[in-house]
């Protein structure tokens, strides 16, 4: 299948907003942040929820019929602008309580915290949810929802820690984002490995003939081969090194020294973020090439 640029970047930066959010709202429960903090998180978040959804109109070539796909709510598009729309509306609620606070043990209240961890749990799920298609073995497993859950966790984690360490939030705040980053890292490579290895274990029986209704001359597809192209195939670089390693490990390593060494938070966090982005890239890439159809006529 052939990769979709626009939706690659709209998922990755849906992930990292929304990701940012959950974790603001562990923030909150927690009463850590200051009322700096917390504001540009919101703006934060905000812009870069305006960059995926810009990323998502340049996938479309008419953008202007955009709203013919709002007809149905079970359609991903239809779900996920509801999940914008929330989204901005509970960011714009928690800006209005921000106002009204003064720094101090908690600018945050719990509500407040527990509103900004559903919101990002659910579009989590909307994210993933809009690529769930039965026609696309790869993508019609719960694989699909845990990536995509993963990949939120970790990009929300690092860059929540990449905001603190440049506001210079209290050690403390930075010593917990650093460990939440790490154990996020860890999550990522284990859902990225059985995602992998789930895809190798799907089955196809062999029917003998088909036909290819827009191309009768195209050859019979292999969907083993092309579902075992991450594992051990010509995507095992973007699956092991780009989303394995730098997208995962490093985040893990990232975290893992900056509980160790408070001031080297900045470049520690920094690189977590980036290198998690780019893995977020790598993976979603692979997902693509993986997502192929296997509707046979014979």
């Amino acid at each position: 299948m052939e990769v979709q640029y626009p939706l690659v970047f709209f998922t990755l930066f849906l992930c990292l907003s929304s990701g940012m959010l959950l974790f603001q709202g562990v923030c909150a429960l927690r009463g850590a942040g200051t009322k700096r903090f917390h504001t540009a998180m919101l703006a934060a978040e905000l812009v870069v929820l305006a960059v995926g959804g810009f990323s998502s109109f340049l996938h479309l070539h008419h953008w202007e019929r955009i709203f013919n796909g709002f007809g149905h709510l079970t359609s991903g598009i239809t779900q996920e602008l509801i999940g914008i729309v929330v989204t901005v509306v509970v960011l714009a609620v928690l800006f209005g309580v921000l106002r009204k606070a003064e720094d101090g043990e908690r600018v945050l209240p719990k509500w407040c915290g527990i509103l900004a961890v559903v919101v990002g749990v659910v579009m989590g799920f909307v994210c993933a949810h809009s690529y769930f298609m039965p026609a696309r073995p790869a993508w019609a497993n719960l694989t699909l929802y845990l990536y995509y859950y993963a990949s939120e966790l970790v990009l929300g984690a690092a860059g929540t820690w990449l905001l603190a360490a440049a506001l210079h939030e209290d050690e403390a705040v930075g010593a917990l984002l650093a460990k939440l980053t790490c154990a996020m890292g860890i999550v990522s490579a284990l859902a990225i490995l059985v995602a992998g290895f789930y895809w190798i274990t799907i089955s196809f029986g062999d029917v003998g003939y088909s036909f290819h209704t827009t191309d009768p001359t195209a050859a019979l597809p292999d969907p083993s081969a092309a579902l075992a192209a991450p594992a051990v195939g010509s995507l095992a670089g973007l699956f092991w090194g780009g989303a394995v390693v730098v997208g995962s490990l490093v985040a893990v390593v990232a975290g893992f020294f900056g509980m160790k060494k408070a001031e080297q938070a900045l470049p520690l966090s920094a690189a977590a973020l980036v290198c998690s982005l780019v893995g977020g890239v790598c993976f979603r890439v692979v997902l693509y090439a993986v997502g192929v159809s296997f509707y046979v006529y014979f």
